[in-house]
Order: structure tokens, then C-alpha cells, then sequence
């Protein structure tokens, strides 16, 4: 009786219990069948798999055996003596890769790509790292949603090969151009979600070129120091020659001033010598006016356009003179980033960036987030456009996407384009103008949105914030390669969003760059040099654009090719500068390195912007100047009930306006009907009674 019933098992309840199992997992899991083909024959894989594999080892009716109910009828009947008679070894074995790779592609949250997970596990232990294969099983790992488990797309190897091109589809995107710009759509995380470290490969140094310095030689620095002190001599300036640094550019003489000596010959009270070979000598320094009288007289005989004279310098109490070195030293950028000065700003700074060499030849360096806005001006061909692209290489070389994120504007359409691509960028470089106001105002709405989430935490800056959240907030950099054709379009709108970004926007990490080949009081507005207190002249054509950008002069005698003042935020008076050098190979090797890695979803900073935070923005530069015209209607329309006649000059006493305004008023009281037609000068008649409202 035992033995009938495990027969009947063995033949038939095993295959229907296996049955089941298969259509039970398939019903359960699976709605929508023709969406799960591939799935559900990776299941009928995986049964007829277990039935071959479980039909030879029913079979076998060894003395050990347990599947065996007697010495010659298995556990598995005849199905599996059929199957063992047809199957040898070395055919189970395949069979059995074929079931686990079945397998794999069914259990839930699994797929061929997940392996590269157990790889990282044992090349971790044989201390080898794979970027390769690590970057890509953390990318799955961040693109699978464990409340989404249900979906096929996370079983799907072609849907995850797609998710990890989107962001270079997304790069290519542009903007709308009959409304909002057009963005990327946003992939939201919960601040409570932990994301797995990302291991960001950062572009190496060797990518950048360095050239050896040559520097001016011991002989024309003697000879140009003579030259100097012979010069003033001729003139009977006394000077000596103390300090002389030279620079990539300039070398710097310091001069120190000498005496100017008069004899006189000894007398008595009453005025007769005492003696005729008797002197008395009396001397007196030379005055700083009469050396800086001699510029033009000094670059005459140092064959040179032009020197620049300063005071003090070195500090020491000597009179600076910028000479032109007859063969200027190139200086690189990976130069600079290599030195000692740059790694020690890197460790303590945020967002340290590289401006060149001072005119005595020492580093310059310094951290964006503490000027925390710069403001450039050069004319064309002076160096503006590379010493831009020298900060933004300097930048995306030493920070990933997830400390700094960029917006880009080059109406030029040439300049920063090159950068298209980076996971950096928020958009593809905008080079239509017509669409950077509404990108600087959506702009303002995350600024404020990050104020919120400031205000939540108690978090008065974005270090504060990133120190006390684990969602870390990242810099924001928007760069302006050409100021000018935006005022062009839009003076105004672009003046104000500018400058609320200027002013508000540092304690949330957001920092502006602005340059311009034309700094004229109506492109660089006194609103607009107020809230950027740390400036940048390159060579420009006249005192007049030199003192609009530095108020002061000296820019116009600037040498081009990346010869700048930098005139500090807490500075008194322009440094000089010789900019870092950055050529076209470079940059574009900078970003190919980028584009050439693979990344994951990035945090979306959204361009666009809902009405009522619109109305938000606009409403103060707006409300004010309709009720201010409002209140001088009325006021005029309360004159004019007071007299017969109304003229302009009136309004403008009574009013104490202008006569633009005063002339405009007096046209509207006319469209009104409340004052008569004009008669030349004459004042006009009110049609107002004293009583009569309007």
C-alpha cells in the first residue's frame, strides 16, 4: 500500500506540484502577459530545466539512493528512465547553466547585469578595482526602485542601457521657443533615501600642456635698471635702484628716491661770508610727483608703448616700474595648478580657481566662493575669453556634478559652447538671448527654494546645509560671456535679476561671472558694480572704460593677451596679473574626459517657472511705478480743480517733478478731458469745475 502511493507521487504529483509552482509565480507576479514574454519563457526555461535535471536523479536506484521506493522502480517513473537513457553528464551540466541563467533573469530585482555586484565583491578582496564594472552596477542600483519591483523595467537590460545614456540625450535638448525652456525631466529622491557613494573619475593634469620658462635674462634686467636711473638723472631726479622682481609679463623695478642737494655759503648776522670756501649743504628727497612726471620720458628711452608706475610696492617704500619683458613667459594653467600656493588654497577652499602670476612672478590664486561674484571686462582680443575658460576648466577639473553644477550663456555662440556635454551643465549652453530671462528667473525661484530648505534645517549658508543634510546641495555657476548683447535686449529685466542673484545668492551657493568687450555706464550700471565688488579689466581702449570698470586708470595700459588688474573685494587698488593660458586642444580634451565617463541621474535644478512665483518676482519692480504714477494723476487732478488754468511749469513746482513727467501728466489730463488742447506756451483751461469728480 506504501509503496502505491509513493509511485503515484513520484509519478505524477511531483511534475504537478512543479506545474503549479511555474503558473501560481507566473499569475501572481505577472498582469499583463504580453508585456512579460520574455520573462514568462525564461519560466518555461526554468521548468523544463528542473524536470530533465530532477528526471535523472529519480532514475538512479542505487543503495544510497533516497528518491528509490524499491530496488527497481525510482521515485521518478518512467519519465525518468526515458530522459536518463537519452541524457548523458556532460549534456546535465549545460542543462544546469541553462537553468541558473533562466534563473537569474526571474527572481525578482535581478538580472545579468547585478553580477558586476559579486565581481566588486571579489576583486575588492584581490584588492583590483573595475571603474568599468563598478560605475555601472552602482548606476543600477541607483536606477532600481524597490517600491516599483513589480515592473518589468528593472528585469530589463536594453530599458537600464537606456537609462544610462539619458543624461547625453537630455544634454542635447533645446529650449522651447514659444514658451518656457524645455528641460530635463526631473528624477525625484527623498532627502530620506540613501544613495550609494559614486566613485567620480576626475580628469587628470596630463591632460593639460606645460611649457618651459625661459624669464628675461640677468643682462637686460642690468641694462633696463641703468637705463632707468640715467634717465631720471638727465632730468635731475636722483633716484637708486633697490628691488627688482621679474614677472612672466613685466619685471618690476623698485626704485627708491634720492636727494636733491643745495649749498650755500656760510654768512653772519650781518650778512658777510665768513669764508669763500665755506658751504653749507642742505638736502631734500626727491618728491614722488616729479618720478611719476617722467613716465612718457622713461617708456621713450626704454623703447617701449608704454610703462606703468605704482607706489608702494614689495612692501617696502619704493616706487614700482612696470617694465615689458622683450619676451613674455607663457603661463599654463597646469603650471599653477601644481604649485604649492594652489594645493594649500585646495585644501581649506570651495571652490578655489586659478588667475595666473603677479607682476613680481608669484601666484595668483584664489576661492570663488569668497570674492563671491566676478565681473570681467576686456576689449576683443585682450584675453577675456580664454581667462574664462581657464576658471571653468580649473573648476570641472577639481569638482564633480554633485559639488557643482553650471549654467553657461554665450550669445557669441563660440566661446563656451565647447562645453556642451559635461554632466555639469543644468542646460545646454544658452546662446539665445530672447530666452535668458526667463532662465535667470527661474534662477531666483531656486535660490529661494533654497532658502527654504535653509530655513527648515537652520542652515544659515550652504556649508552649514551640506554639513547637517544628507541631500548635499551643490554650487551653482552662471557664467555671461558677453554682458552686452543681453542689455541690448533687455536692459532692464536683466539688470534686476542680476543683481537680486548678486545679492541674495551667495549664502545659497550660487556665484555669477559676468564679462563684457564694452564696460559703458549703460552696460555696466552703478546697480551692477555695487553688488560685484571684485572686478577683473583687461586691456581696454580708453580711461574712461578703465575707470567704469576699476574706478580708477591703468587698464588702458595693459599689454593684451591675458595682461589684466584684478582689483579685490577687499583690495585697495588693481593687482597685475598675467592670466593663465588654456588652448583649444585642452579644453576639448577636459571635455571629452567627461563625456567619455559614464554617470547616473544627477539632481534636476528646474528652468522653468509657475506664474505665482513669477508675479512674486516681478511684483516689486512693478507695483511701485504704477502707484507711484497713480498718486501724481491724482495730485494733478486735484490742481487742476484748484485753478482755472493749468500749465506745465505748474505741475512741475507743485509737484516737485521734472518736466518729462510733468509733460506726460499734462497729456494725460488732456486724454481724460480734464484740461483744454495746448496753445503754444500758454497755460491750458480746465474743463473741471471745483466741485465736479472725475
Amino acid at each position: 500500500m506504501i509503496e502505491n502511493i509513493f509511485l503515484a507521487v513520484g509519478i505524477n504529483l511531483i511534475p504537478i506540484l512543479i506545474w503549479l509552482l511555474i503558473i501560481s509565480i507566473i499569475a501572481i507576479k505577472f498582469k499583463n502577459l504580453l508585456k512579460k514574454i520574455k520573462s514568462i519563457i525564461s519560466y518555461l526555461i526554468l521548468s523544463f530545466s528542473l524536470m530533465i535535471i530532477i528526471a535523472p536523479l529519480e532514475f538512479y536506484s542505487g543503495p544510497l539512493s533516497l528518491f528509490t521506493v524499491s530496488g527497481e522502480v525510482p521515485l521518478g517513473g518512467k519519465l525518468g528512465e526515458s530522459i536518463s537513457n537519452l541524457w548523458s553528464w556532460q549534456l546535465t551540466i549545460i542543462q544546469i547553466l541553462i537553468t541558473g541563467i533562466a534563473l537569474s533573469l526571474i527572481v525578482p530585482n535581478k538580472s545579468i547585469m547585478n553580477f558586476n555586484i559579486h565581481l566588486k565583491k571579489i576583486q575588492t578582496l584581490l584588492n583590483y578595482k573595475n571603474p568599468q564594472i563598478k560605475t555601472k552596477a552602482q548606476i543600477f542600483n541607483e536606477n532600481s526602485n524597490p517600491d516599483n519591483s513589480d515592473d518589468s523595467g528593472s528585469n530589463n537590460p536594453e530599458l537600464i542601457q537606456q537609462k544610462l545614456n539619458i543624461q547625453n540625450e537630455k544634454q542635447n535638448n533645446n529650449f522651447n521657443q514659444d514658451s518656457q525652456p524645455i528641460t530635463k525631466p526631473k528624477y525625484y529622491h527623498s532627502e530620506s533615501e540613501a544613495k550609494p557613494p559614486i566613485k567620480w573619475q576626475l580628469p587628470n593634469l596630463n591632460l593639460l600642456d606645460d611649457f618651459e620658462q625661459i624669464g628675461i635674462s640677468k643682462e637686460n634686467i642690468d641694462k633696463t635698471a641703468q637705463t632707468i636711473k640715467k634717465t631720471l638723472a638727465d632730468y635731475n631726479v636722483d633716484v637708486e635702484i633697490g628691488k627688482i622682481q621679474p614677472g612672466p609679463t613685466v619685471t618690476m623695478y623698485g626704485i627708491i628716491p634720492g636727494w636733491i642737494k643745495k649749498y650755500k655759503s656760510g654768512k653772519n648776522n650781518n650778512e658777510i661770508a665768513i669764508s669763500d670756501t665755506h658751504e653749507i649743504e642742505t638736502k631734500t628727497r626727491v618728491k614722488v610727483d616729479s618720478i611719476l612726471s617722467r613716465e612718457k620720458d622713461l617708456a621713450l628711452a626704454l623703447k617701449t608703448p608704454s610703462i606703468r608706475i605704482e607706489t608702494p610696492v614689495m612692501g617696502e617704500s619704493l616706487i614700482g616700474i612696470e617694465v615689458p619683458n622683450p619676451k613674455p613667459n607663457l603661463v599654463t594653467l597646469r603650471r599653477i595648478m601644481e604649485s604649492k600656493p594652489f594645493l594649500n588654497l585646495k585644501s581649506k577652499a570651495q571652490l578655489p580657481v586659478v588667475f595666473g602670476k603677479g607682476s613680481a612672478g608669484e601666484t595668483k590664486v584664489n576661492d570663488l566662493s569668497q570674492m563671491p561674484h566676478l565681473l570681467i571686462a576686456g576689449s576683443t582680443g585682450s584675453g577675456k575669453s580664454v581667462f574664462i575658460n581657464s576658471l571653468l576648466s580649473c573648476l570641472i577639473m577639481q569638482n564633480t556634478p554633485e559639488t557643482l553644477r553650471l549654467l553657461l550663456i554665450d550669445p557669441k555662440r563660440v566661446e563656451l559652447t565647447p562645453y556642451n556635454g559635461i554632466p555639469h551643465l543644468i542646460s545646454p549652453v544658452l546662446v539665445e538671448t530672447d530666452q535668458v530671462v526667463a532662465v535667470l528667473k527661474a534662477l531666483i525661484q531656486e535660490m529661494q527654494n533654497r532658502y527654504k530648505k535653509m530655513e527648515e534645517l537652520g542652515a544659515r549658508n550652504i556649508i552649514s546645509y551640506n554639513q547637517q543634510s544628507e541631500h548635499k546641495m551643490p554650487y551653482l555657476l552662471i557664467a555671461v560671456d558677453e554682458l552686452a548683447d543681453l542689455m541690448m535686449t533687455s536692459s532692464f529685466e536683466i539688470e534686476q535679476a542680476l543683481c537680486r542673484l548678486a545679492q541674495l545668492g551667495r549664502a545659497t551657493g550660487i556665484h555669477l561671472i559676468i564679462a563684457t568687450q564694452r564696460p559703458s555706464v549703460d552696460v555696466i550700471t552703478g546697480l551692477i558694480k555695487a553688488n560685484f565688488p571684485s572686478r577683473i579689466s583687461f586691456s581696454v581702449t580708453s580711461q574712461i572704460d578703465s575707470r567704469t570698470i576699476l574706478d580708477s586708470n591703468g587698464a588702458e595700459k595693459l599689454l593684451g593677451k591675458g595682461d589684466m588688474l584684478y582689483l579685490a573685494r577687499e583690495g585697495s587698488k588693481p593687482e597685475r596679473i598675467q592670466g593663465a593660458f588654456l588652448s583649444d586642444k585642452e579644453i576639448k580634451d577636459i571635455v571629452q574626459s567627461w563625456q567619455s565617463s559614464t554617470w547616473p541621474e544627477l539632481e534636476n535644478i528646474s528652468l522653468t517657472i509657475n506664474k505665482i512665483q513669477n508675479n512674486e518676482i516681478n511684483e516689486y519692480s512693478t507695483t511701485e511705478k504704477l502707484s507711484e504714477d497713480d498718486d501724481l494723476i491724482q495730485k494733478s487732478i486735484e490742481l487742476a480743480q484748484m485753478h482755472k488754468k493749468l500749465s506745465t511749469s505748474l505741475l512741475q513746482r507743485k509737484l516737485r517733478i521734472g518736466y518729462p513727467r510733468a509733460a506726460r501728466l499734462m497729456d494725460e489730463l488732456e486724454t481724460e478731458g480734464i484740461v483744454g488742447p495746448g496753445d503754444g506756451s500758454k497755460p491750458r483751461d480746465v474743463m473741471l469745475k471745483n466741485n465736479e469728480q472725475v
